[in-house]
């Protein structure tokens, strides 16, 4: 196991190492900026103000992962991108739903329609739900992180902060190139682009990348394995500039993964009624090793997703310095499958299928000035419309909570209607060539409709059950029987009501102020405030209640953030810190309810005040050509002011003075690369990079069942290649100690599982430049 202590203690030093030398050095530059534009071949470029600029003259605290780190470290998943970044955690739901966590602010939820608390963004269109995002990072110039709220440029459910994808762009001249891969479980993955002009005016790329790999978990009772990869996506971008004042870009890009599921590890018996069954209590633990796991036979897992997305951005130059920008995007998305979710080859709760499909519509103008003037501004309304639809089909007659009732199955489904208009405006100001002040807002009118039923699964015993329920408790024997299409769910008076249908209309004014002091080139301190908002939601729940339907309200963050961006020794090192407090209302959370009639349910509820502080720093070192080094910390305290509840577990208490779930205290990341010319025609380069997270919870509350343990993980590359780049070939290894870790903990009927994640993987990468 690599030890906790080495991770931090390395990114120290490194800290260390950075502070007393005074030296700070700019990464290599992921991206090339024109000469004009005053950037030396050492800055990153990025667009967390939705124009280009410097990293370094940013006043935001920003990550950006560049394309050399995403193509050697193979970071390919959202769960790539959370180790590379310090402060971003990843999760996947007991529905295999994407969750990211920035800071400690995230939404862990289930269900297919949930906004995220990050949003993520393709070259600035949105990708508005988690399970958009799945194979979406190929092809990529880079990956900027923003974190604290983004509202005022990026909209609501940014509180957490921002993920931007920067797409590889259609070149001037003609580009070709392939990767291909092998690796640990017989894992093919290959990339291949082209790109170049088309014509004077017109220039286009075209980038697929594929997978395919045999399974990775193994049944600890028979013998079955699961983890097989069948992942295909592509895009295609074409630019074409009539003029010099007119420029239109096009992005039309996809996947389809029919990839397994993961395999959950039964970890503990977690009875939720009185029962004659010991079927589940008596099932065999999951030993705690990485490729373990169990799931049922009876309909086999596997999942069935495809994306499609068309995006057109139009920038027109209006004269005096002004641009018009229009960007129209539209998505679909579908999905089939079939999961267990309770780690047993048994059927305590299963879903036989499930399908979805996201429908999503959106469309921003604005007007920005010229990037040099001393007065910066962008003013520019949003329009979005997005459609939901899933359903699913469960089993669960093993479950102590329904076998002495003698029903086995159900089945819920859920339609969303979500419709949000904005309007926005920033404003940056040069007071003078060492202090700028700045400030936006933006109004947003949100609306939420949503229809739900639950209902017999098709067999009529949930419907015999529940108008027996109806009639019992309401006093009234001559109330109708339910049909097996009918909805089950009781309501205040114990009604089988009709389908449950609600809406939430809200509104809210997201907003920052601040102020950057650049006392040289080379030195920018800044300090922010914001307020930003993520929207209402209601959940997909397996519901005997009404009252589970209830939506919880939108949430709210107010950032307090001042920070600091250093480079010396000729910019070879750079030095950047920040801390920050965030006061937190209303915090969304799947979690549960005490209801009279039947206990303990499924719920989606709000924590009325938490709040989260902590700090960062980051260097980045090239102390001599070919060495470079560093090294990220972040440290997040977390605590709940005010709730009183039931967390996911079942327990009730008053939960104030506990951490916020999903907020490991401390992050700590180093990475090295050397580059050793061996020959005129030869060069050998190395990596190394170790990641470390505390531990944390999954659930409000700290019980230790669903306590994520700290791991640290050690990624390492070396590899050979031409000095000019033709071609590389790399040899690489992830989590290469095998440290088995987790990262969700989650009660289904009568278990409590884990998700573990990937053990060792190893293999080697050949690249070839046209």
């Amino acid at each position: 196991m690599v030890s906790k202590h080495i991770a931090i203690s390395m990114s120290c030093s490194m800290l260390a190492m950075g502070a007393a030398t005074s030296s700070v050095h700019a990464q290599e530059a992921v991206s090339a900026a024109p000469a004009a534009s005053g950037y030396d071949d050492n800055e990153i470029i990025v667009t967390a103000n939705k124009r280009e600029e410097s990293i370094n003259r940013v006043g935001l605290t920003i990550k950006a992962v560049g394309e050399q780190d995403l193509r050697e470290r193979q970071i390919t998943s959202a769960a790539d991108i959370a180790q590379a970044v310090p402060g971003l955690s990843y999760t996947n739901s007991a529905n295999n739903t994407p969750v990211f966590t920035l800071r400690g602010v995230g939404f862990y939820d289930t269900s297919l329609g949930s906004y995220p608390t990050a949003s993520v963004y393709l070259d600035q269109v949105p990708l508005p739900f988690p399970v958009l995002t799945t194979l979406t990072a190929f092809d990529l110039e880079r990956i900027e992180v923003l974190k604290g709220p983004q509202g005022t440029l990026f909209g609501q459910n940014s509180t957490g902060g921002a993920i931007n994808y920067i797409a590889a762009k259609p070149s001037s001249d003609f580009e070709a190139g392939v990767d291909a891969s092998y690796g640990r479980f017989n894992h093919f993955i290959g990339n291949a682009f082209i790109s170049g002009p088309l014509s004077d005016t017109l220039r286009a790329r075209l980038a697929v990348r594929g997978a395919h790999s045999g399974p990775w978990q193994k049944s600890y009772t028979r013998d079955d394995e699961n983890g097989r990869v069948r992942e295909l996506a592509g895009r295609f971008l074409l630019d074409w500039e009539p003029s010099d004042a007119l420029n239109f870009q096009l992005n039309i890009n996809g996947w389809q993964d029919k990839s397994d599921p993961i395999a959950v590890q039964y970890l503990a018996f977690n009875e939720q009624a009185v029962s004659n069954t010991q079927i589940v209590r008596d099932y065999p633990r999951s030993p705690l090793t990485s490729r373990a796991a169990d799931w049922s036979t009876d309909n086999g897992m596997f999942i069935n997703r495809k994306f499609a997305q068309a995006s057109l951005r139009g920038d027109i130059e209006l004269g005096g310095g002004l641009t018009l920008t229009s960007i129209s995007a539209y998505s679909r998305f579908n999905q089939r499958g079939a999961l267990d979710q309770d780690g047993m080859n048994l059927q305590d709760i299963d879903l036989r299928s499930f399908a979805g499909r996201i429908r999503s519509l959106s469309q921003e103008l604005r007007i920005s000035n010229d990037a040099a003037s001393r007065v910066r501004f962008i003013v520019g309304g949003n329009y979005s419309r997005d459609k939901v639809y899933y359903i699913e089909n469960l089993l669960y007659g093993d479950s102590s909570a329904f076998y002495n009732f003698g029903i086995t199955t159900s089945e819920n489904y859920s339609d969303q209607k979500m419709r949000n208009l904005a309007a926005f405006g920033n404003v940056e100001f040069d007071l003078s060539d060492k202090l700028t002040v700045k400030g936006g807002i933006r109004y947003t009118d949100a609306r939420r409709s949503a229809t739900i039923c639950n209902r017999d699964g098709g067999d009529g015993l949930t419907s015999g059950l529940f108008t027996f329920f109806s009639r019992l408790l309401s006093g009234d024997p001559n109330r109708p029987a339910l049909g097996p299409t009918d909805c089950f769910v009781l309501d205040e008076n114990f009604f089988n009501g009709p389908e449950f249908n609600s809406e939430l209309n809200e509104d809210n004014i997201s907003w920052r102020a601040g102020v950057d002091f650049k006392p040289s080139t080379d030195l920018l301190f800044y300090a922010n405030v914001s307020k930003g908002y993520k929207a209402g939601t209601f959940g997909n729940i397996n519901a005997s209640s009404t009252a589970q339907f209830n939506p919880a309200v939108q949430e709210s963050i107010l950032n307090y953030e001042g920070g600091f961006k250093a480079q010396f020794a000729d910019r070879r090192v750079s030095l950047n810190g920040a801390v920050f407090y965030m006061d937190y209302r209303n915090k969304q959370l799947r979690s549960k309810l005490i209801d009279a009639t039947f206990g303990i349910l499924d719920a989606i509820i709000n924590i009325p005040k938490s709040h989260l502080q902590g700090f960062e720093l980051e260097l980045q070192a090239r102390p001599t050509q070919g060495l470079s080094f560093g090294a990220a910390l972040t440290y997040v305290d977390s605590e709940i002011d005010r709730y009183t509840g039931v967390n996911a577990g079942g327990v009730q208490a008053d939960f104030a003075g506990t951490r916020v779930p999903f907020t490991p205290k401390w992050q700590a990341a180093t990475n090295m690369r050397a580059d050793i010319p061996v020959s005129d025609g030869l060069n050998l380069f190395g990596g190394v990079q170790l990641t470390y997270r505390s531990a944390t919870n999954a659930i409000v509350g700290e019980t230790p069942l669903y306590k994520i343990d700290d791991y640290a993980l050690l990624d390492l590359q070396v590899g050979i290649e031409a000095p000019d780049g033709p071609w590389k070939a790399t040899l690489w290894g992830k989590n290469v100690t095998n440290q088995y870790y987790w990262t969700n903990v989650v009660a289904g009927q009568d278990t409590v599982v884990r998700y573990a994640a990937k053990p060792a993987t190893y293999g080697v990468t050949l690249g070839y430049r046209f």
